[in-house]
């Protein structure tokens, strides 16, 4: 980390006036001059300072919403769907790309292209699967070696590599790189780039070593790289660069991270937090003395007793108190206390460190209410629309990072292309707004359905398709309903019809009659509550079981005609 010494600071300070330069001050030499150092002080402040901590979490998640896949094709929606959600995680993908753009100002991600690597024989042509091989690996005249025995033909040979792509949806990884290994070289007429990676020394030392876990699914182009010691060169449109623009006038290349302007208000807080932590080692208990105090001018205790063993009986007492605080000790002489210290709190500058930490939170363009949870519409809705404004810009980033790497998944995949966005993010949720366009859709249709329904964060193919299955679903429930009762009520005839016929073999039976008879009962169990409606059938299957049969069938009959004329009336 540059910055300058200790020496150079002291030599600085001493030209000819205290102050000779008023941009200068003590916690400006430790601000680094180079980009990389700049991303580690970055790192530093996101993980040592609670304010900057709480408010990149936040603004890396909070703006996350709902996914919508822009495709009437129902399969290919779940396919994307579950590749986004379920197999590349993308959400947390873009929460964790989205907090490297707050630190580092950069963010640089790839998609990793699944392959399965093979070793064939020059000899005899025969394939296997370099996971099924004990080679042996080496790097001879700038070539790689995979020395194996052929199971065929029985040689010793080094063979050739031979990687084919494979189209499975889980072996699709999203790369996220660090920046601090990041090159850029910029043509700035045309505002292209050609991005360089250079390798950190011990994946370099695994490659060279021969760890089979890495070679195995490693790209070539990328151990031959780190064999010969030289920075990995990423093909054109194989990593996606997100940044926040920095000025005309700094690299253009990079982006610039927006904790930069906390840096020396993190310093200027660490040396508050520095100087508390003297103060409350040093100065908040206190440090107390006890001696013999005179009672008179004339009377000196010094001169008439024994120092040593007044002391000795005053540490026997502490201790007994300490054990019995109502211990009650005895002393011939008075004792006097002094106490050294004890006056912290006044030293303790905690208002400064709150003013310094506030002034953190005000570089980083974030209210304080944001952090702390009181931010309200009524009392702050210039500054809610100011930070809505701030979160769109970057949710649109978001939205291209996600497109890009959908694009490029599918691609891998063979499948067709999909639009995919996050649903439209409101800091502010407008009621009047939404109401006077509810207004529209009802009154002249001028406003769409599907406006209305994302509007309310719906997709309104969805619930078309809800709605028919629920449609569906109760034309299947009422037919099995009908079927059920219908088998009920042949049973039920059935049987009363053997019943008459054991019954009443001497008399013939009036089916009719019997019908009749029941409705009337049915009418008058129909007026009655459901305690009196079972004793009454209780009663009448005692007495006739025919009619009771009769009856049962009727009333469920009628019950069932009542609640279908309720439904078609509500």
């Amino acid at each position: 980390m540059s910055g300058l010494s200790t020496s150079d600071l002291e030599s600085l300070f001493r030209q000819n006036s205290a102050h000779p330069n008023p941009m200068f001050d003590f916690l400006t030499g430790f601000v680094p001059r180079r980009l990389r150092d700049l991303f580690l002080w970055m790192e530093y402040l996101y993980y040592n300072s609670a304010q900057i901590f709480a408010a990149l979490k936040k603004f890396s998640e909070y703006p996350i919403t709902e996914i919508r896949y822009d495709t009437q094709n129902s399969a290919q929606e779940k396919r994307i769907k579950h590749l986004l959600e379920k197999v590349i995680k993308i959400k947390n993908i873009l929460i964790t790309c989205g907090r490297d753009r707050w630190i580092y100002g950069n963010a640089f991600v790839s998609v990793y292209q699944p392959f399965a690597r093979f070793l064939q024989c020059p000899d005899c042509k025969k394939l296997i699967n370099i996971e099924h091989v004990n080679y042996r690996f080496r790097y001879w005249q700038k070539t790689l070696q995979f020395k194996y025995k052929c199971t065929k033909c029985k040689k010793e040979v080094a063979g050739k590599v031979i990687d084919r792509k494979v189209t499975d949806p889980k072996k699709i990884h999203i790369i996220r790189w660090d920046p601090k290994q990041m090159d850029i070289n910029y043509n700035p007429f045309t505002g292209e780039s050609v991005y360089y990676y250079s390798i950190p020394g011990d994946l370099r030392q695994k490659i060279q070593k021969g760890d089979k876990h890495i070679l195995n699914s490693m790209p070539l182009n990328f151990i031959r790289a780190a064999h010969d010691d030289k920075m990995f060169q990423f093909n054109k449109d194989q990593i996606y660069h997100m940044k926040v623009e920095a000025p005309a006038g700094i690299d253009q290349q990079w982006g610039f991270p927006p904790l930069t302007a906390a840096l020396k208000l993190f310093f200027y807080a660490a040396v508050l937090r520095k100087a508390n932590e003297a103060v409350a080692l040093d100065h908040l208990v206190p440090f107390r003395i006890i001696f013999p105090q005179p009672s008179s001018n004339n009377a000196d205790p010094l001169q008439t007793i024994a120092l040593a063993n007044m002391f000795s009986n005053v540490k026997d007492g502490l201790r007994l108190w300490r054990r019995d605080p109502l211990t009650i000790m005895h002393s011939p002489v008075p004792i006097g206390t002094a106490q050294l210290g004890g006056d912290g709190r006044a030293l303790l500058t905690l208002g400064e460190v709150k003013e310094a930490e506030d002034s953190i939170i005000m570089a980083m363009g974030i209210p304080r209410e944001f952090l702390t949870g009181g931010l309200s519409f009524t009392g702050s809705a210039i500054t809610l629309r100011m930070l809505e404004n701030q979160l769109l810009t970057y949710t649109s980033e978001l939205n291209d990072l996600m497109q890009w790497i959908t694009d490029k998944s599918t691609k891998m995949l063979g499948w067709a292309r999909t639009d995919v966005a996050l649903t439209e993010f409101k800091l502010i949720d407008d009621i009047q707004q939404k109401q006077a366009l509810v207004a529209l859709n009802q009154t002249n249709q001028s406003i769409s359905n599907t406006t209305i329904a994302e509007l309310h964060d719906f997709n309104l193919t969805k619930e078309r398709e809800r709605r028919m299955q629920e449609s569906l679903d109760e034309v299947r429930f009422q037919q099995e309903l009908q079927q059920k009762v219908t088998k009920m009520q042949d049973s039920l005839a059935q049987q009363a019809q053997r019943q008459a016929m054991m019954g009443r073999s001497d008399t013939q039976y009036d089916q009719q009659q019997v019908i009749a008879q029941a409705d009337q009962i049915v009418q008058q169990l129909m007026q009655l509550d459901t305690g009196m409606r079972k004793s009454q059938l209780h009663s009448l299957q005692t007495e006739d079981a025919v009619m009771y049969a009769v009856v049962v069938q009727r009333l469920e009959q009628a019950q069932l005609s009542q609640a279908q004329e309720a439904k078609q009336g509500g």
